[in-house]
């Protein structure tokens, strides 16, 4: 049914019998030449100049020994500082846990700037009144925000500085230079 393209070639006139079989020719002597060649490479390496080989060799053995020693070495750094700052975190995660202000009956709004994000806590009276004094501050852990004392805020920030999320400064009892100390805030205009 299908035929060589030879046959297509010939019976449409495009080609004649000559020029076929001188192409078929051309083609066998290409492949025979193909063939010697890859046949005739000398097996002594001093023929060919291959006595530096086994010297370029080693080079680059010893160039792919050093650099899969450096891409140990980084790896190997890498792996210690997440292992160090999964301890850092932990470490935080314990101290917060352990120390943190209970706020399980707050009702009052708190409310702080968390990146670019205004976010609220519900606190008491007495928490209030510790955050705006500066006498405890605001830290995250994971998702959660927990209120812990001065003491412990400058503790964590030794550990990890971007833990704090809000701390104020300490506020003196006294302000003698105070134009505004005998006219307190009004309890609805707290933030």
């Amino acid at each position: 049914m299908s035929q060589s393209v030879r046959d297509q070639l010939l019976k449409l006139g495009l080609a004649d019998e000559r020029k076929l079989s001188e192409a078929k020719r051309q083609d066998r002597a290409g492949a025979r030449k193909a063939k010697k060649a890859r046949k005739s490479k000398p097996r002594n390496a001093e023929a060919t100049g291959a006595g530096a080989e086994p010297e370029n060799t080693r080079s680059r053995a010893e160039a792919a020994l050093k650099q899969r020693a450096e891409r140990d070495r980084e790896a190997s750094r890498k792996r210690r500082l997440n292992e160090e700052r999964s301890a850092r975190k932990a470490q935080i995660a314990q101290i917060i846990d352990r120390r943190r202000e209970p706020r399980s009956k707050g009702e009052i709004p708190y409310n702080f700037v968390h990146g670019k994000k205004i976010k609220r806590i519900y606190v008491t009276q007495a928490l209030l009144e510790g955050l705006s004094g500066g006498h405890m501050g605001v830290v995250r852990t994971g998702e959660r925000f927990e209120v812990v004392r001065r003491e412990i805020i400058e503790r964590l920030q030794e550990i990890d500085p971007n833990c704090v999320v809000s701390l104020h400064d300490l506020r003196s009892e006294s302000d003698a230079d105070d134009p505004y100390a005998d006219k307190p805030i009004p309890d609805d205009l707290m933030w």
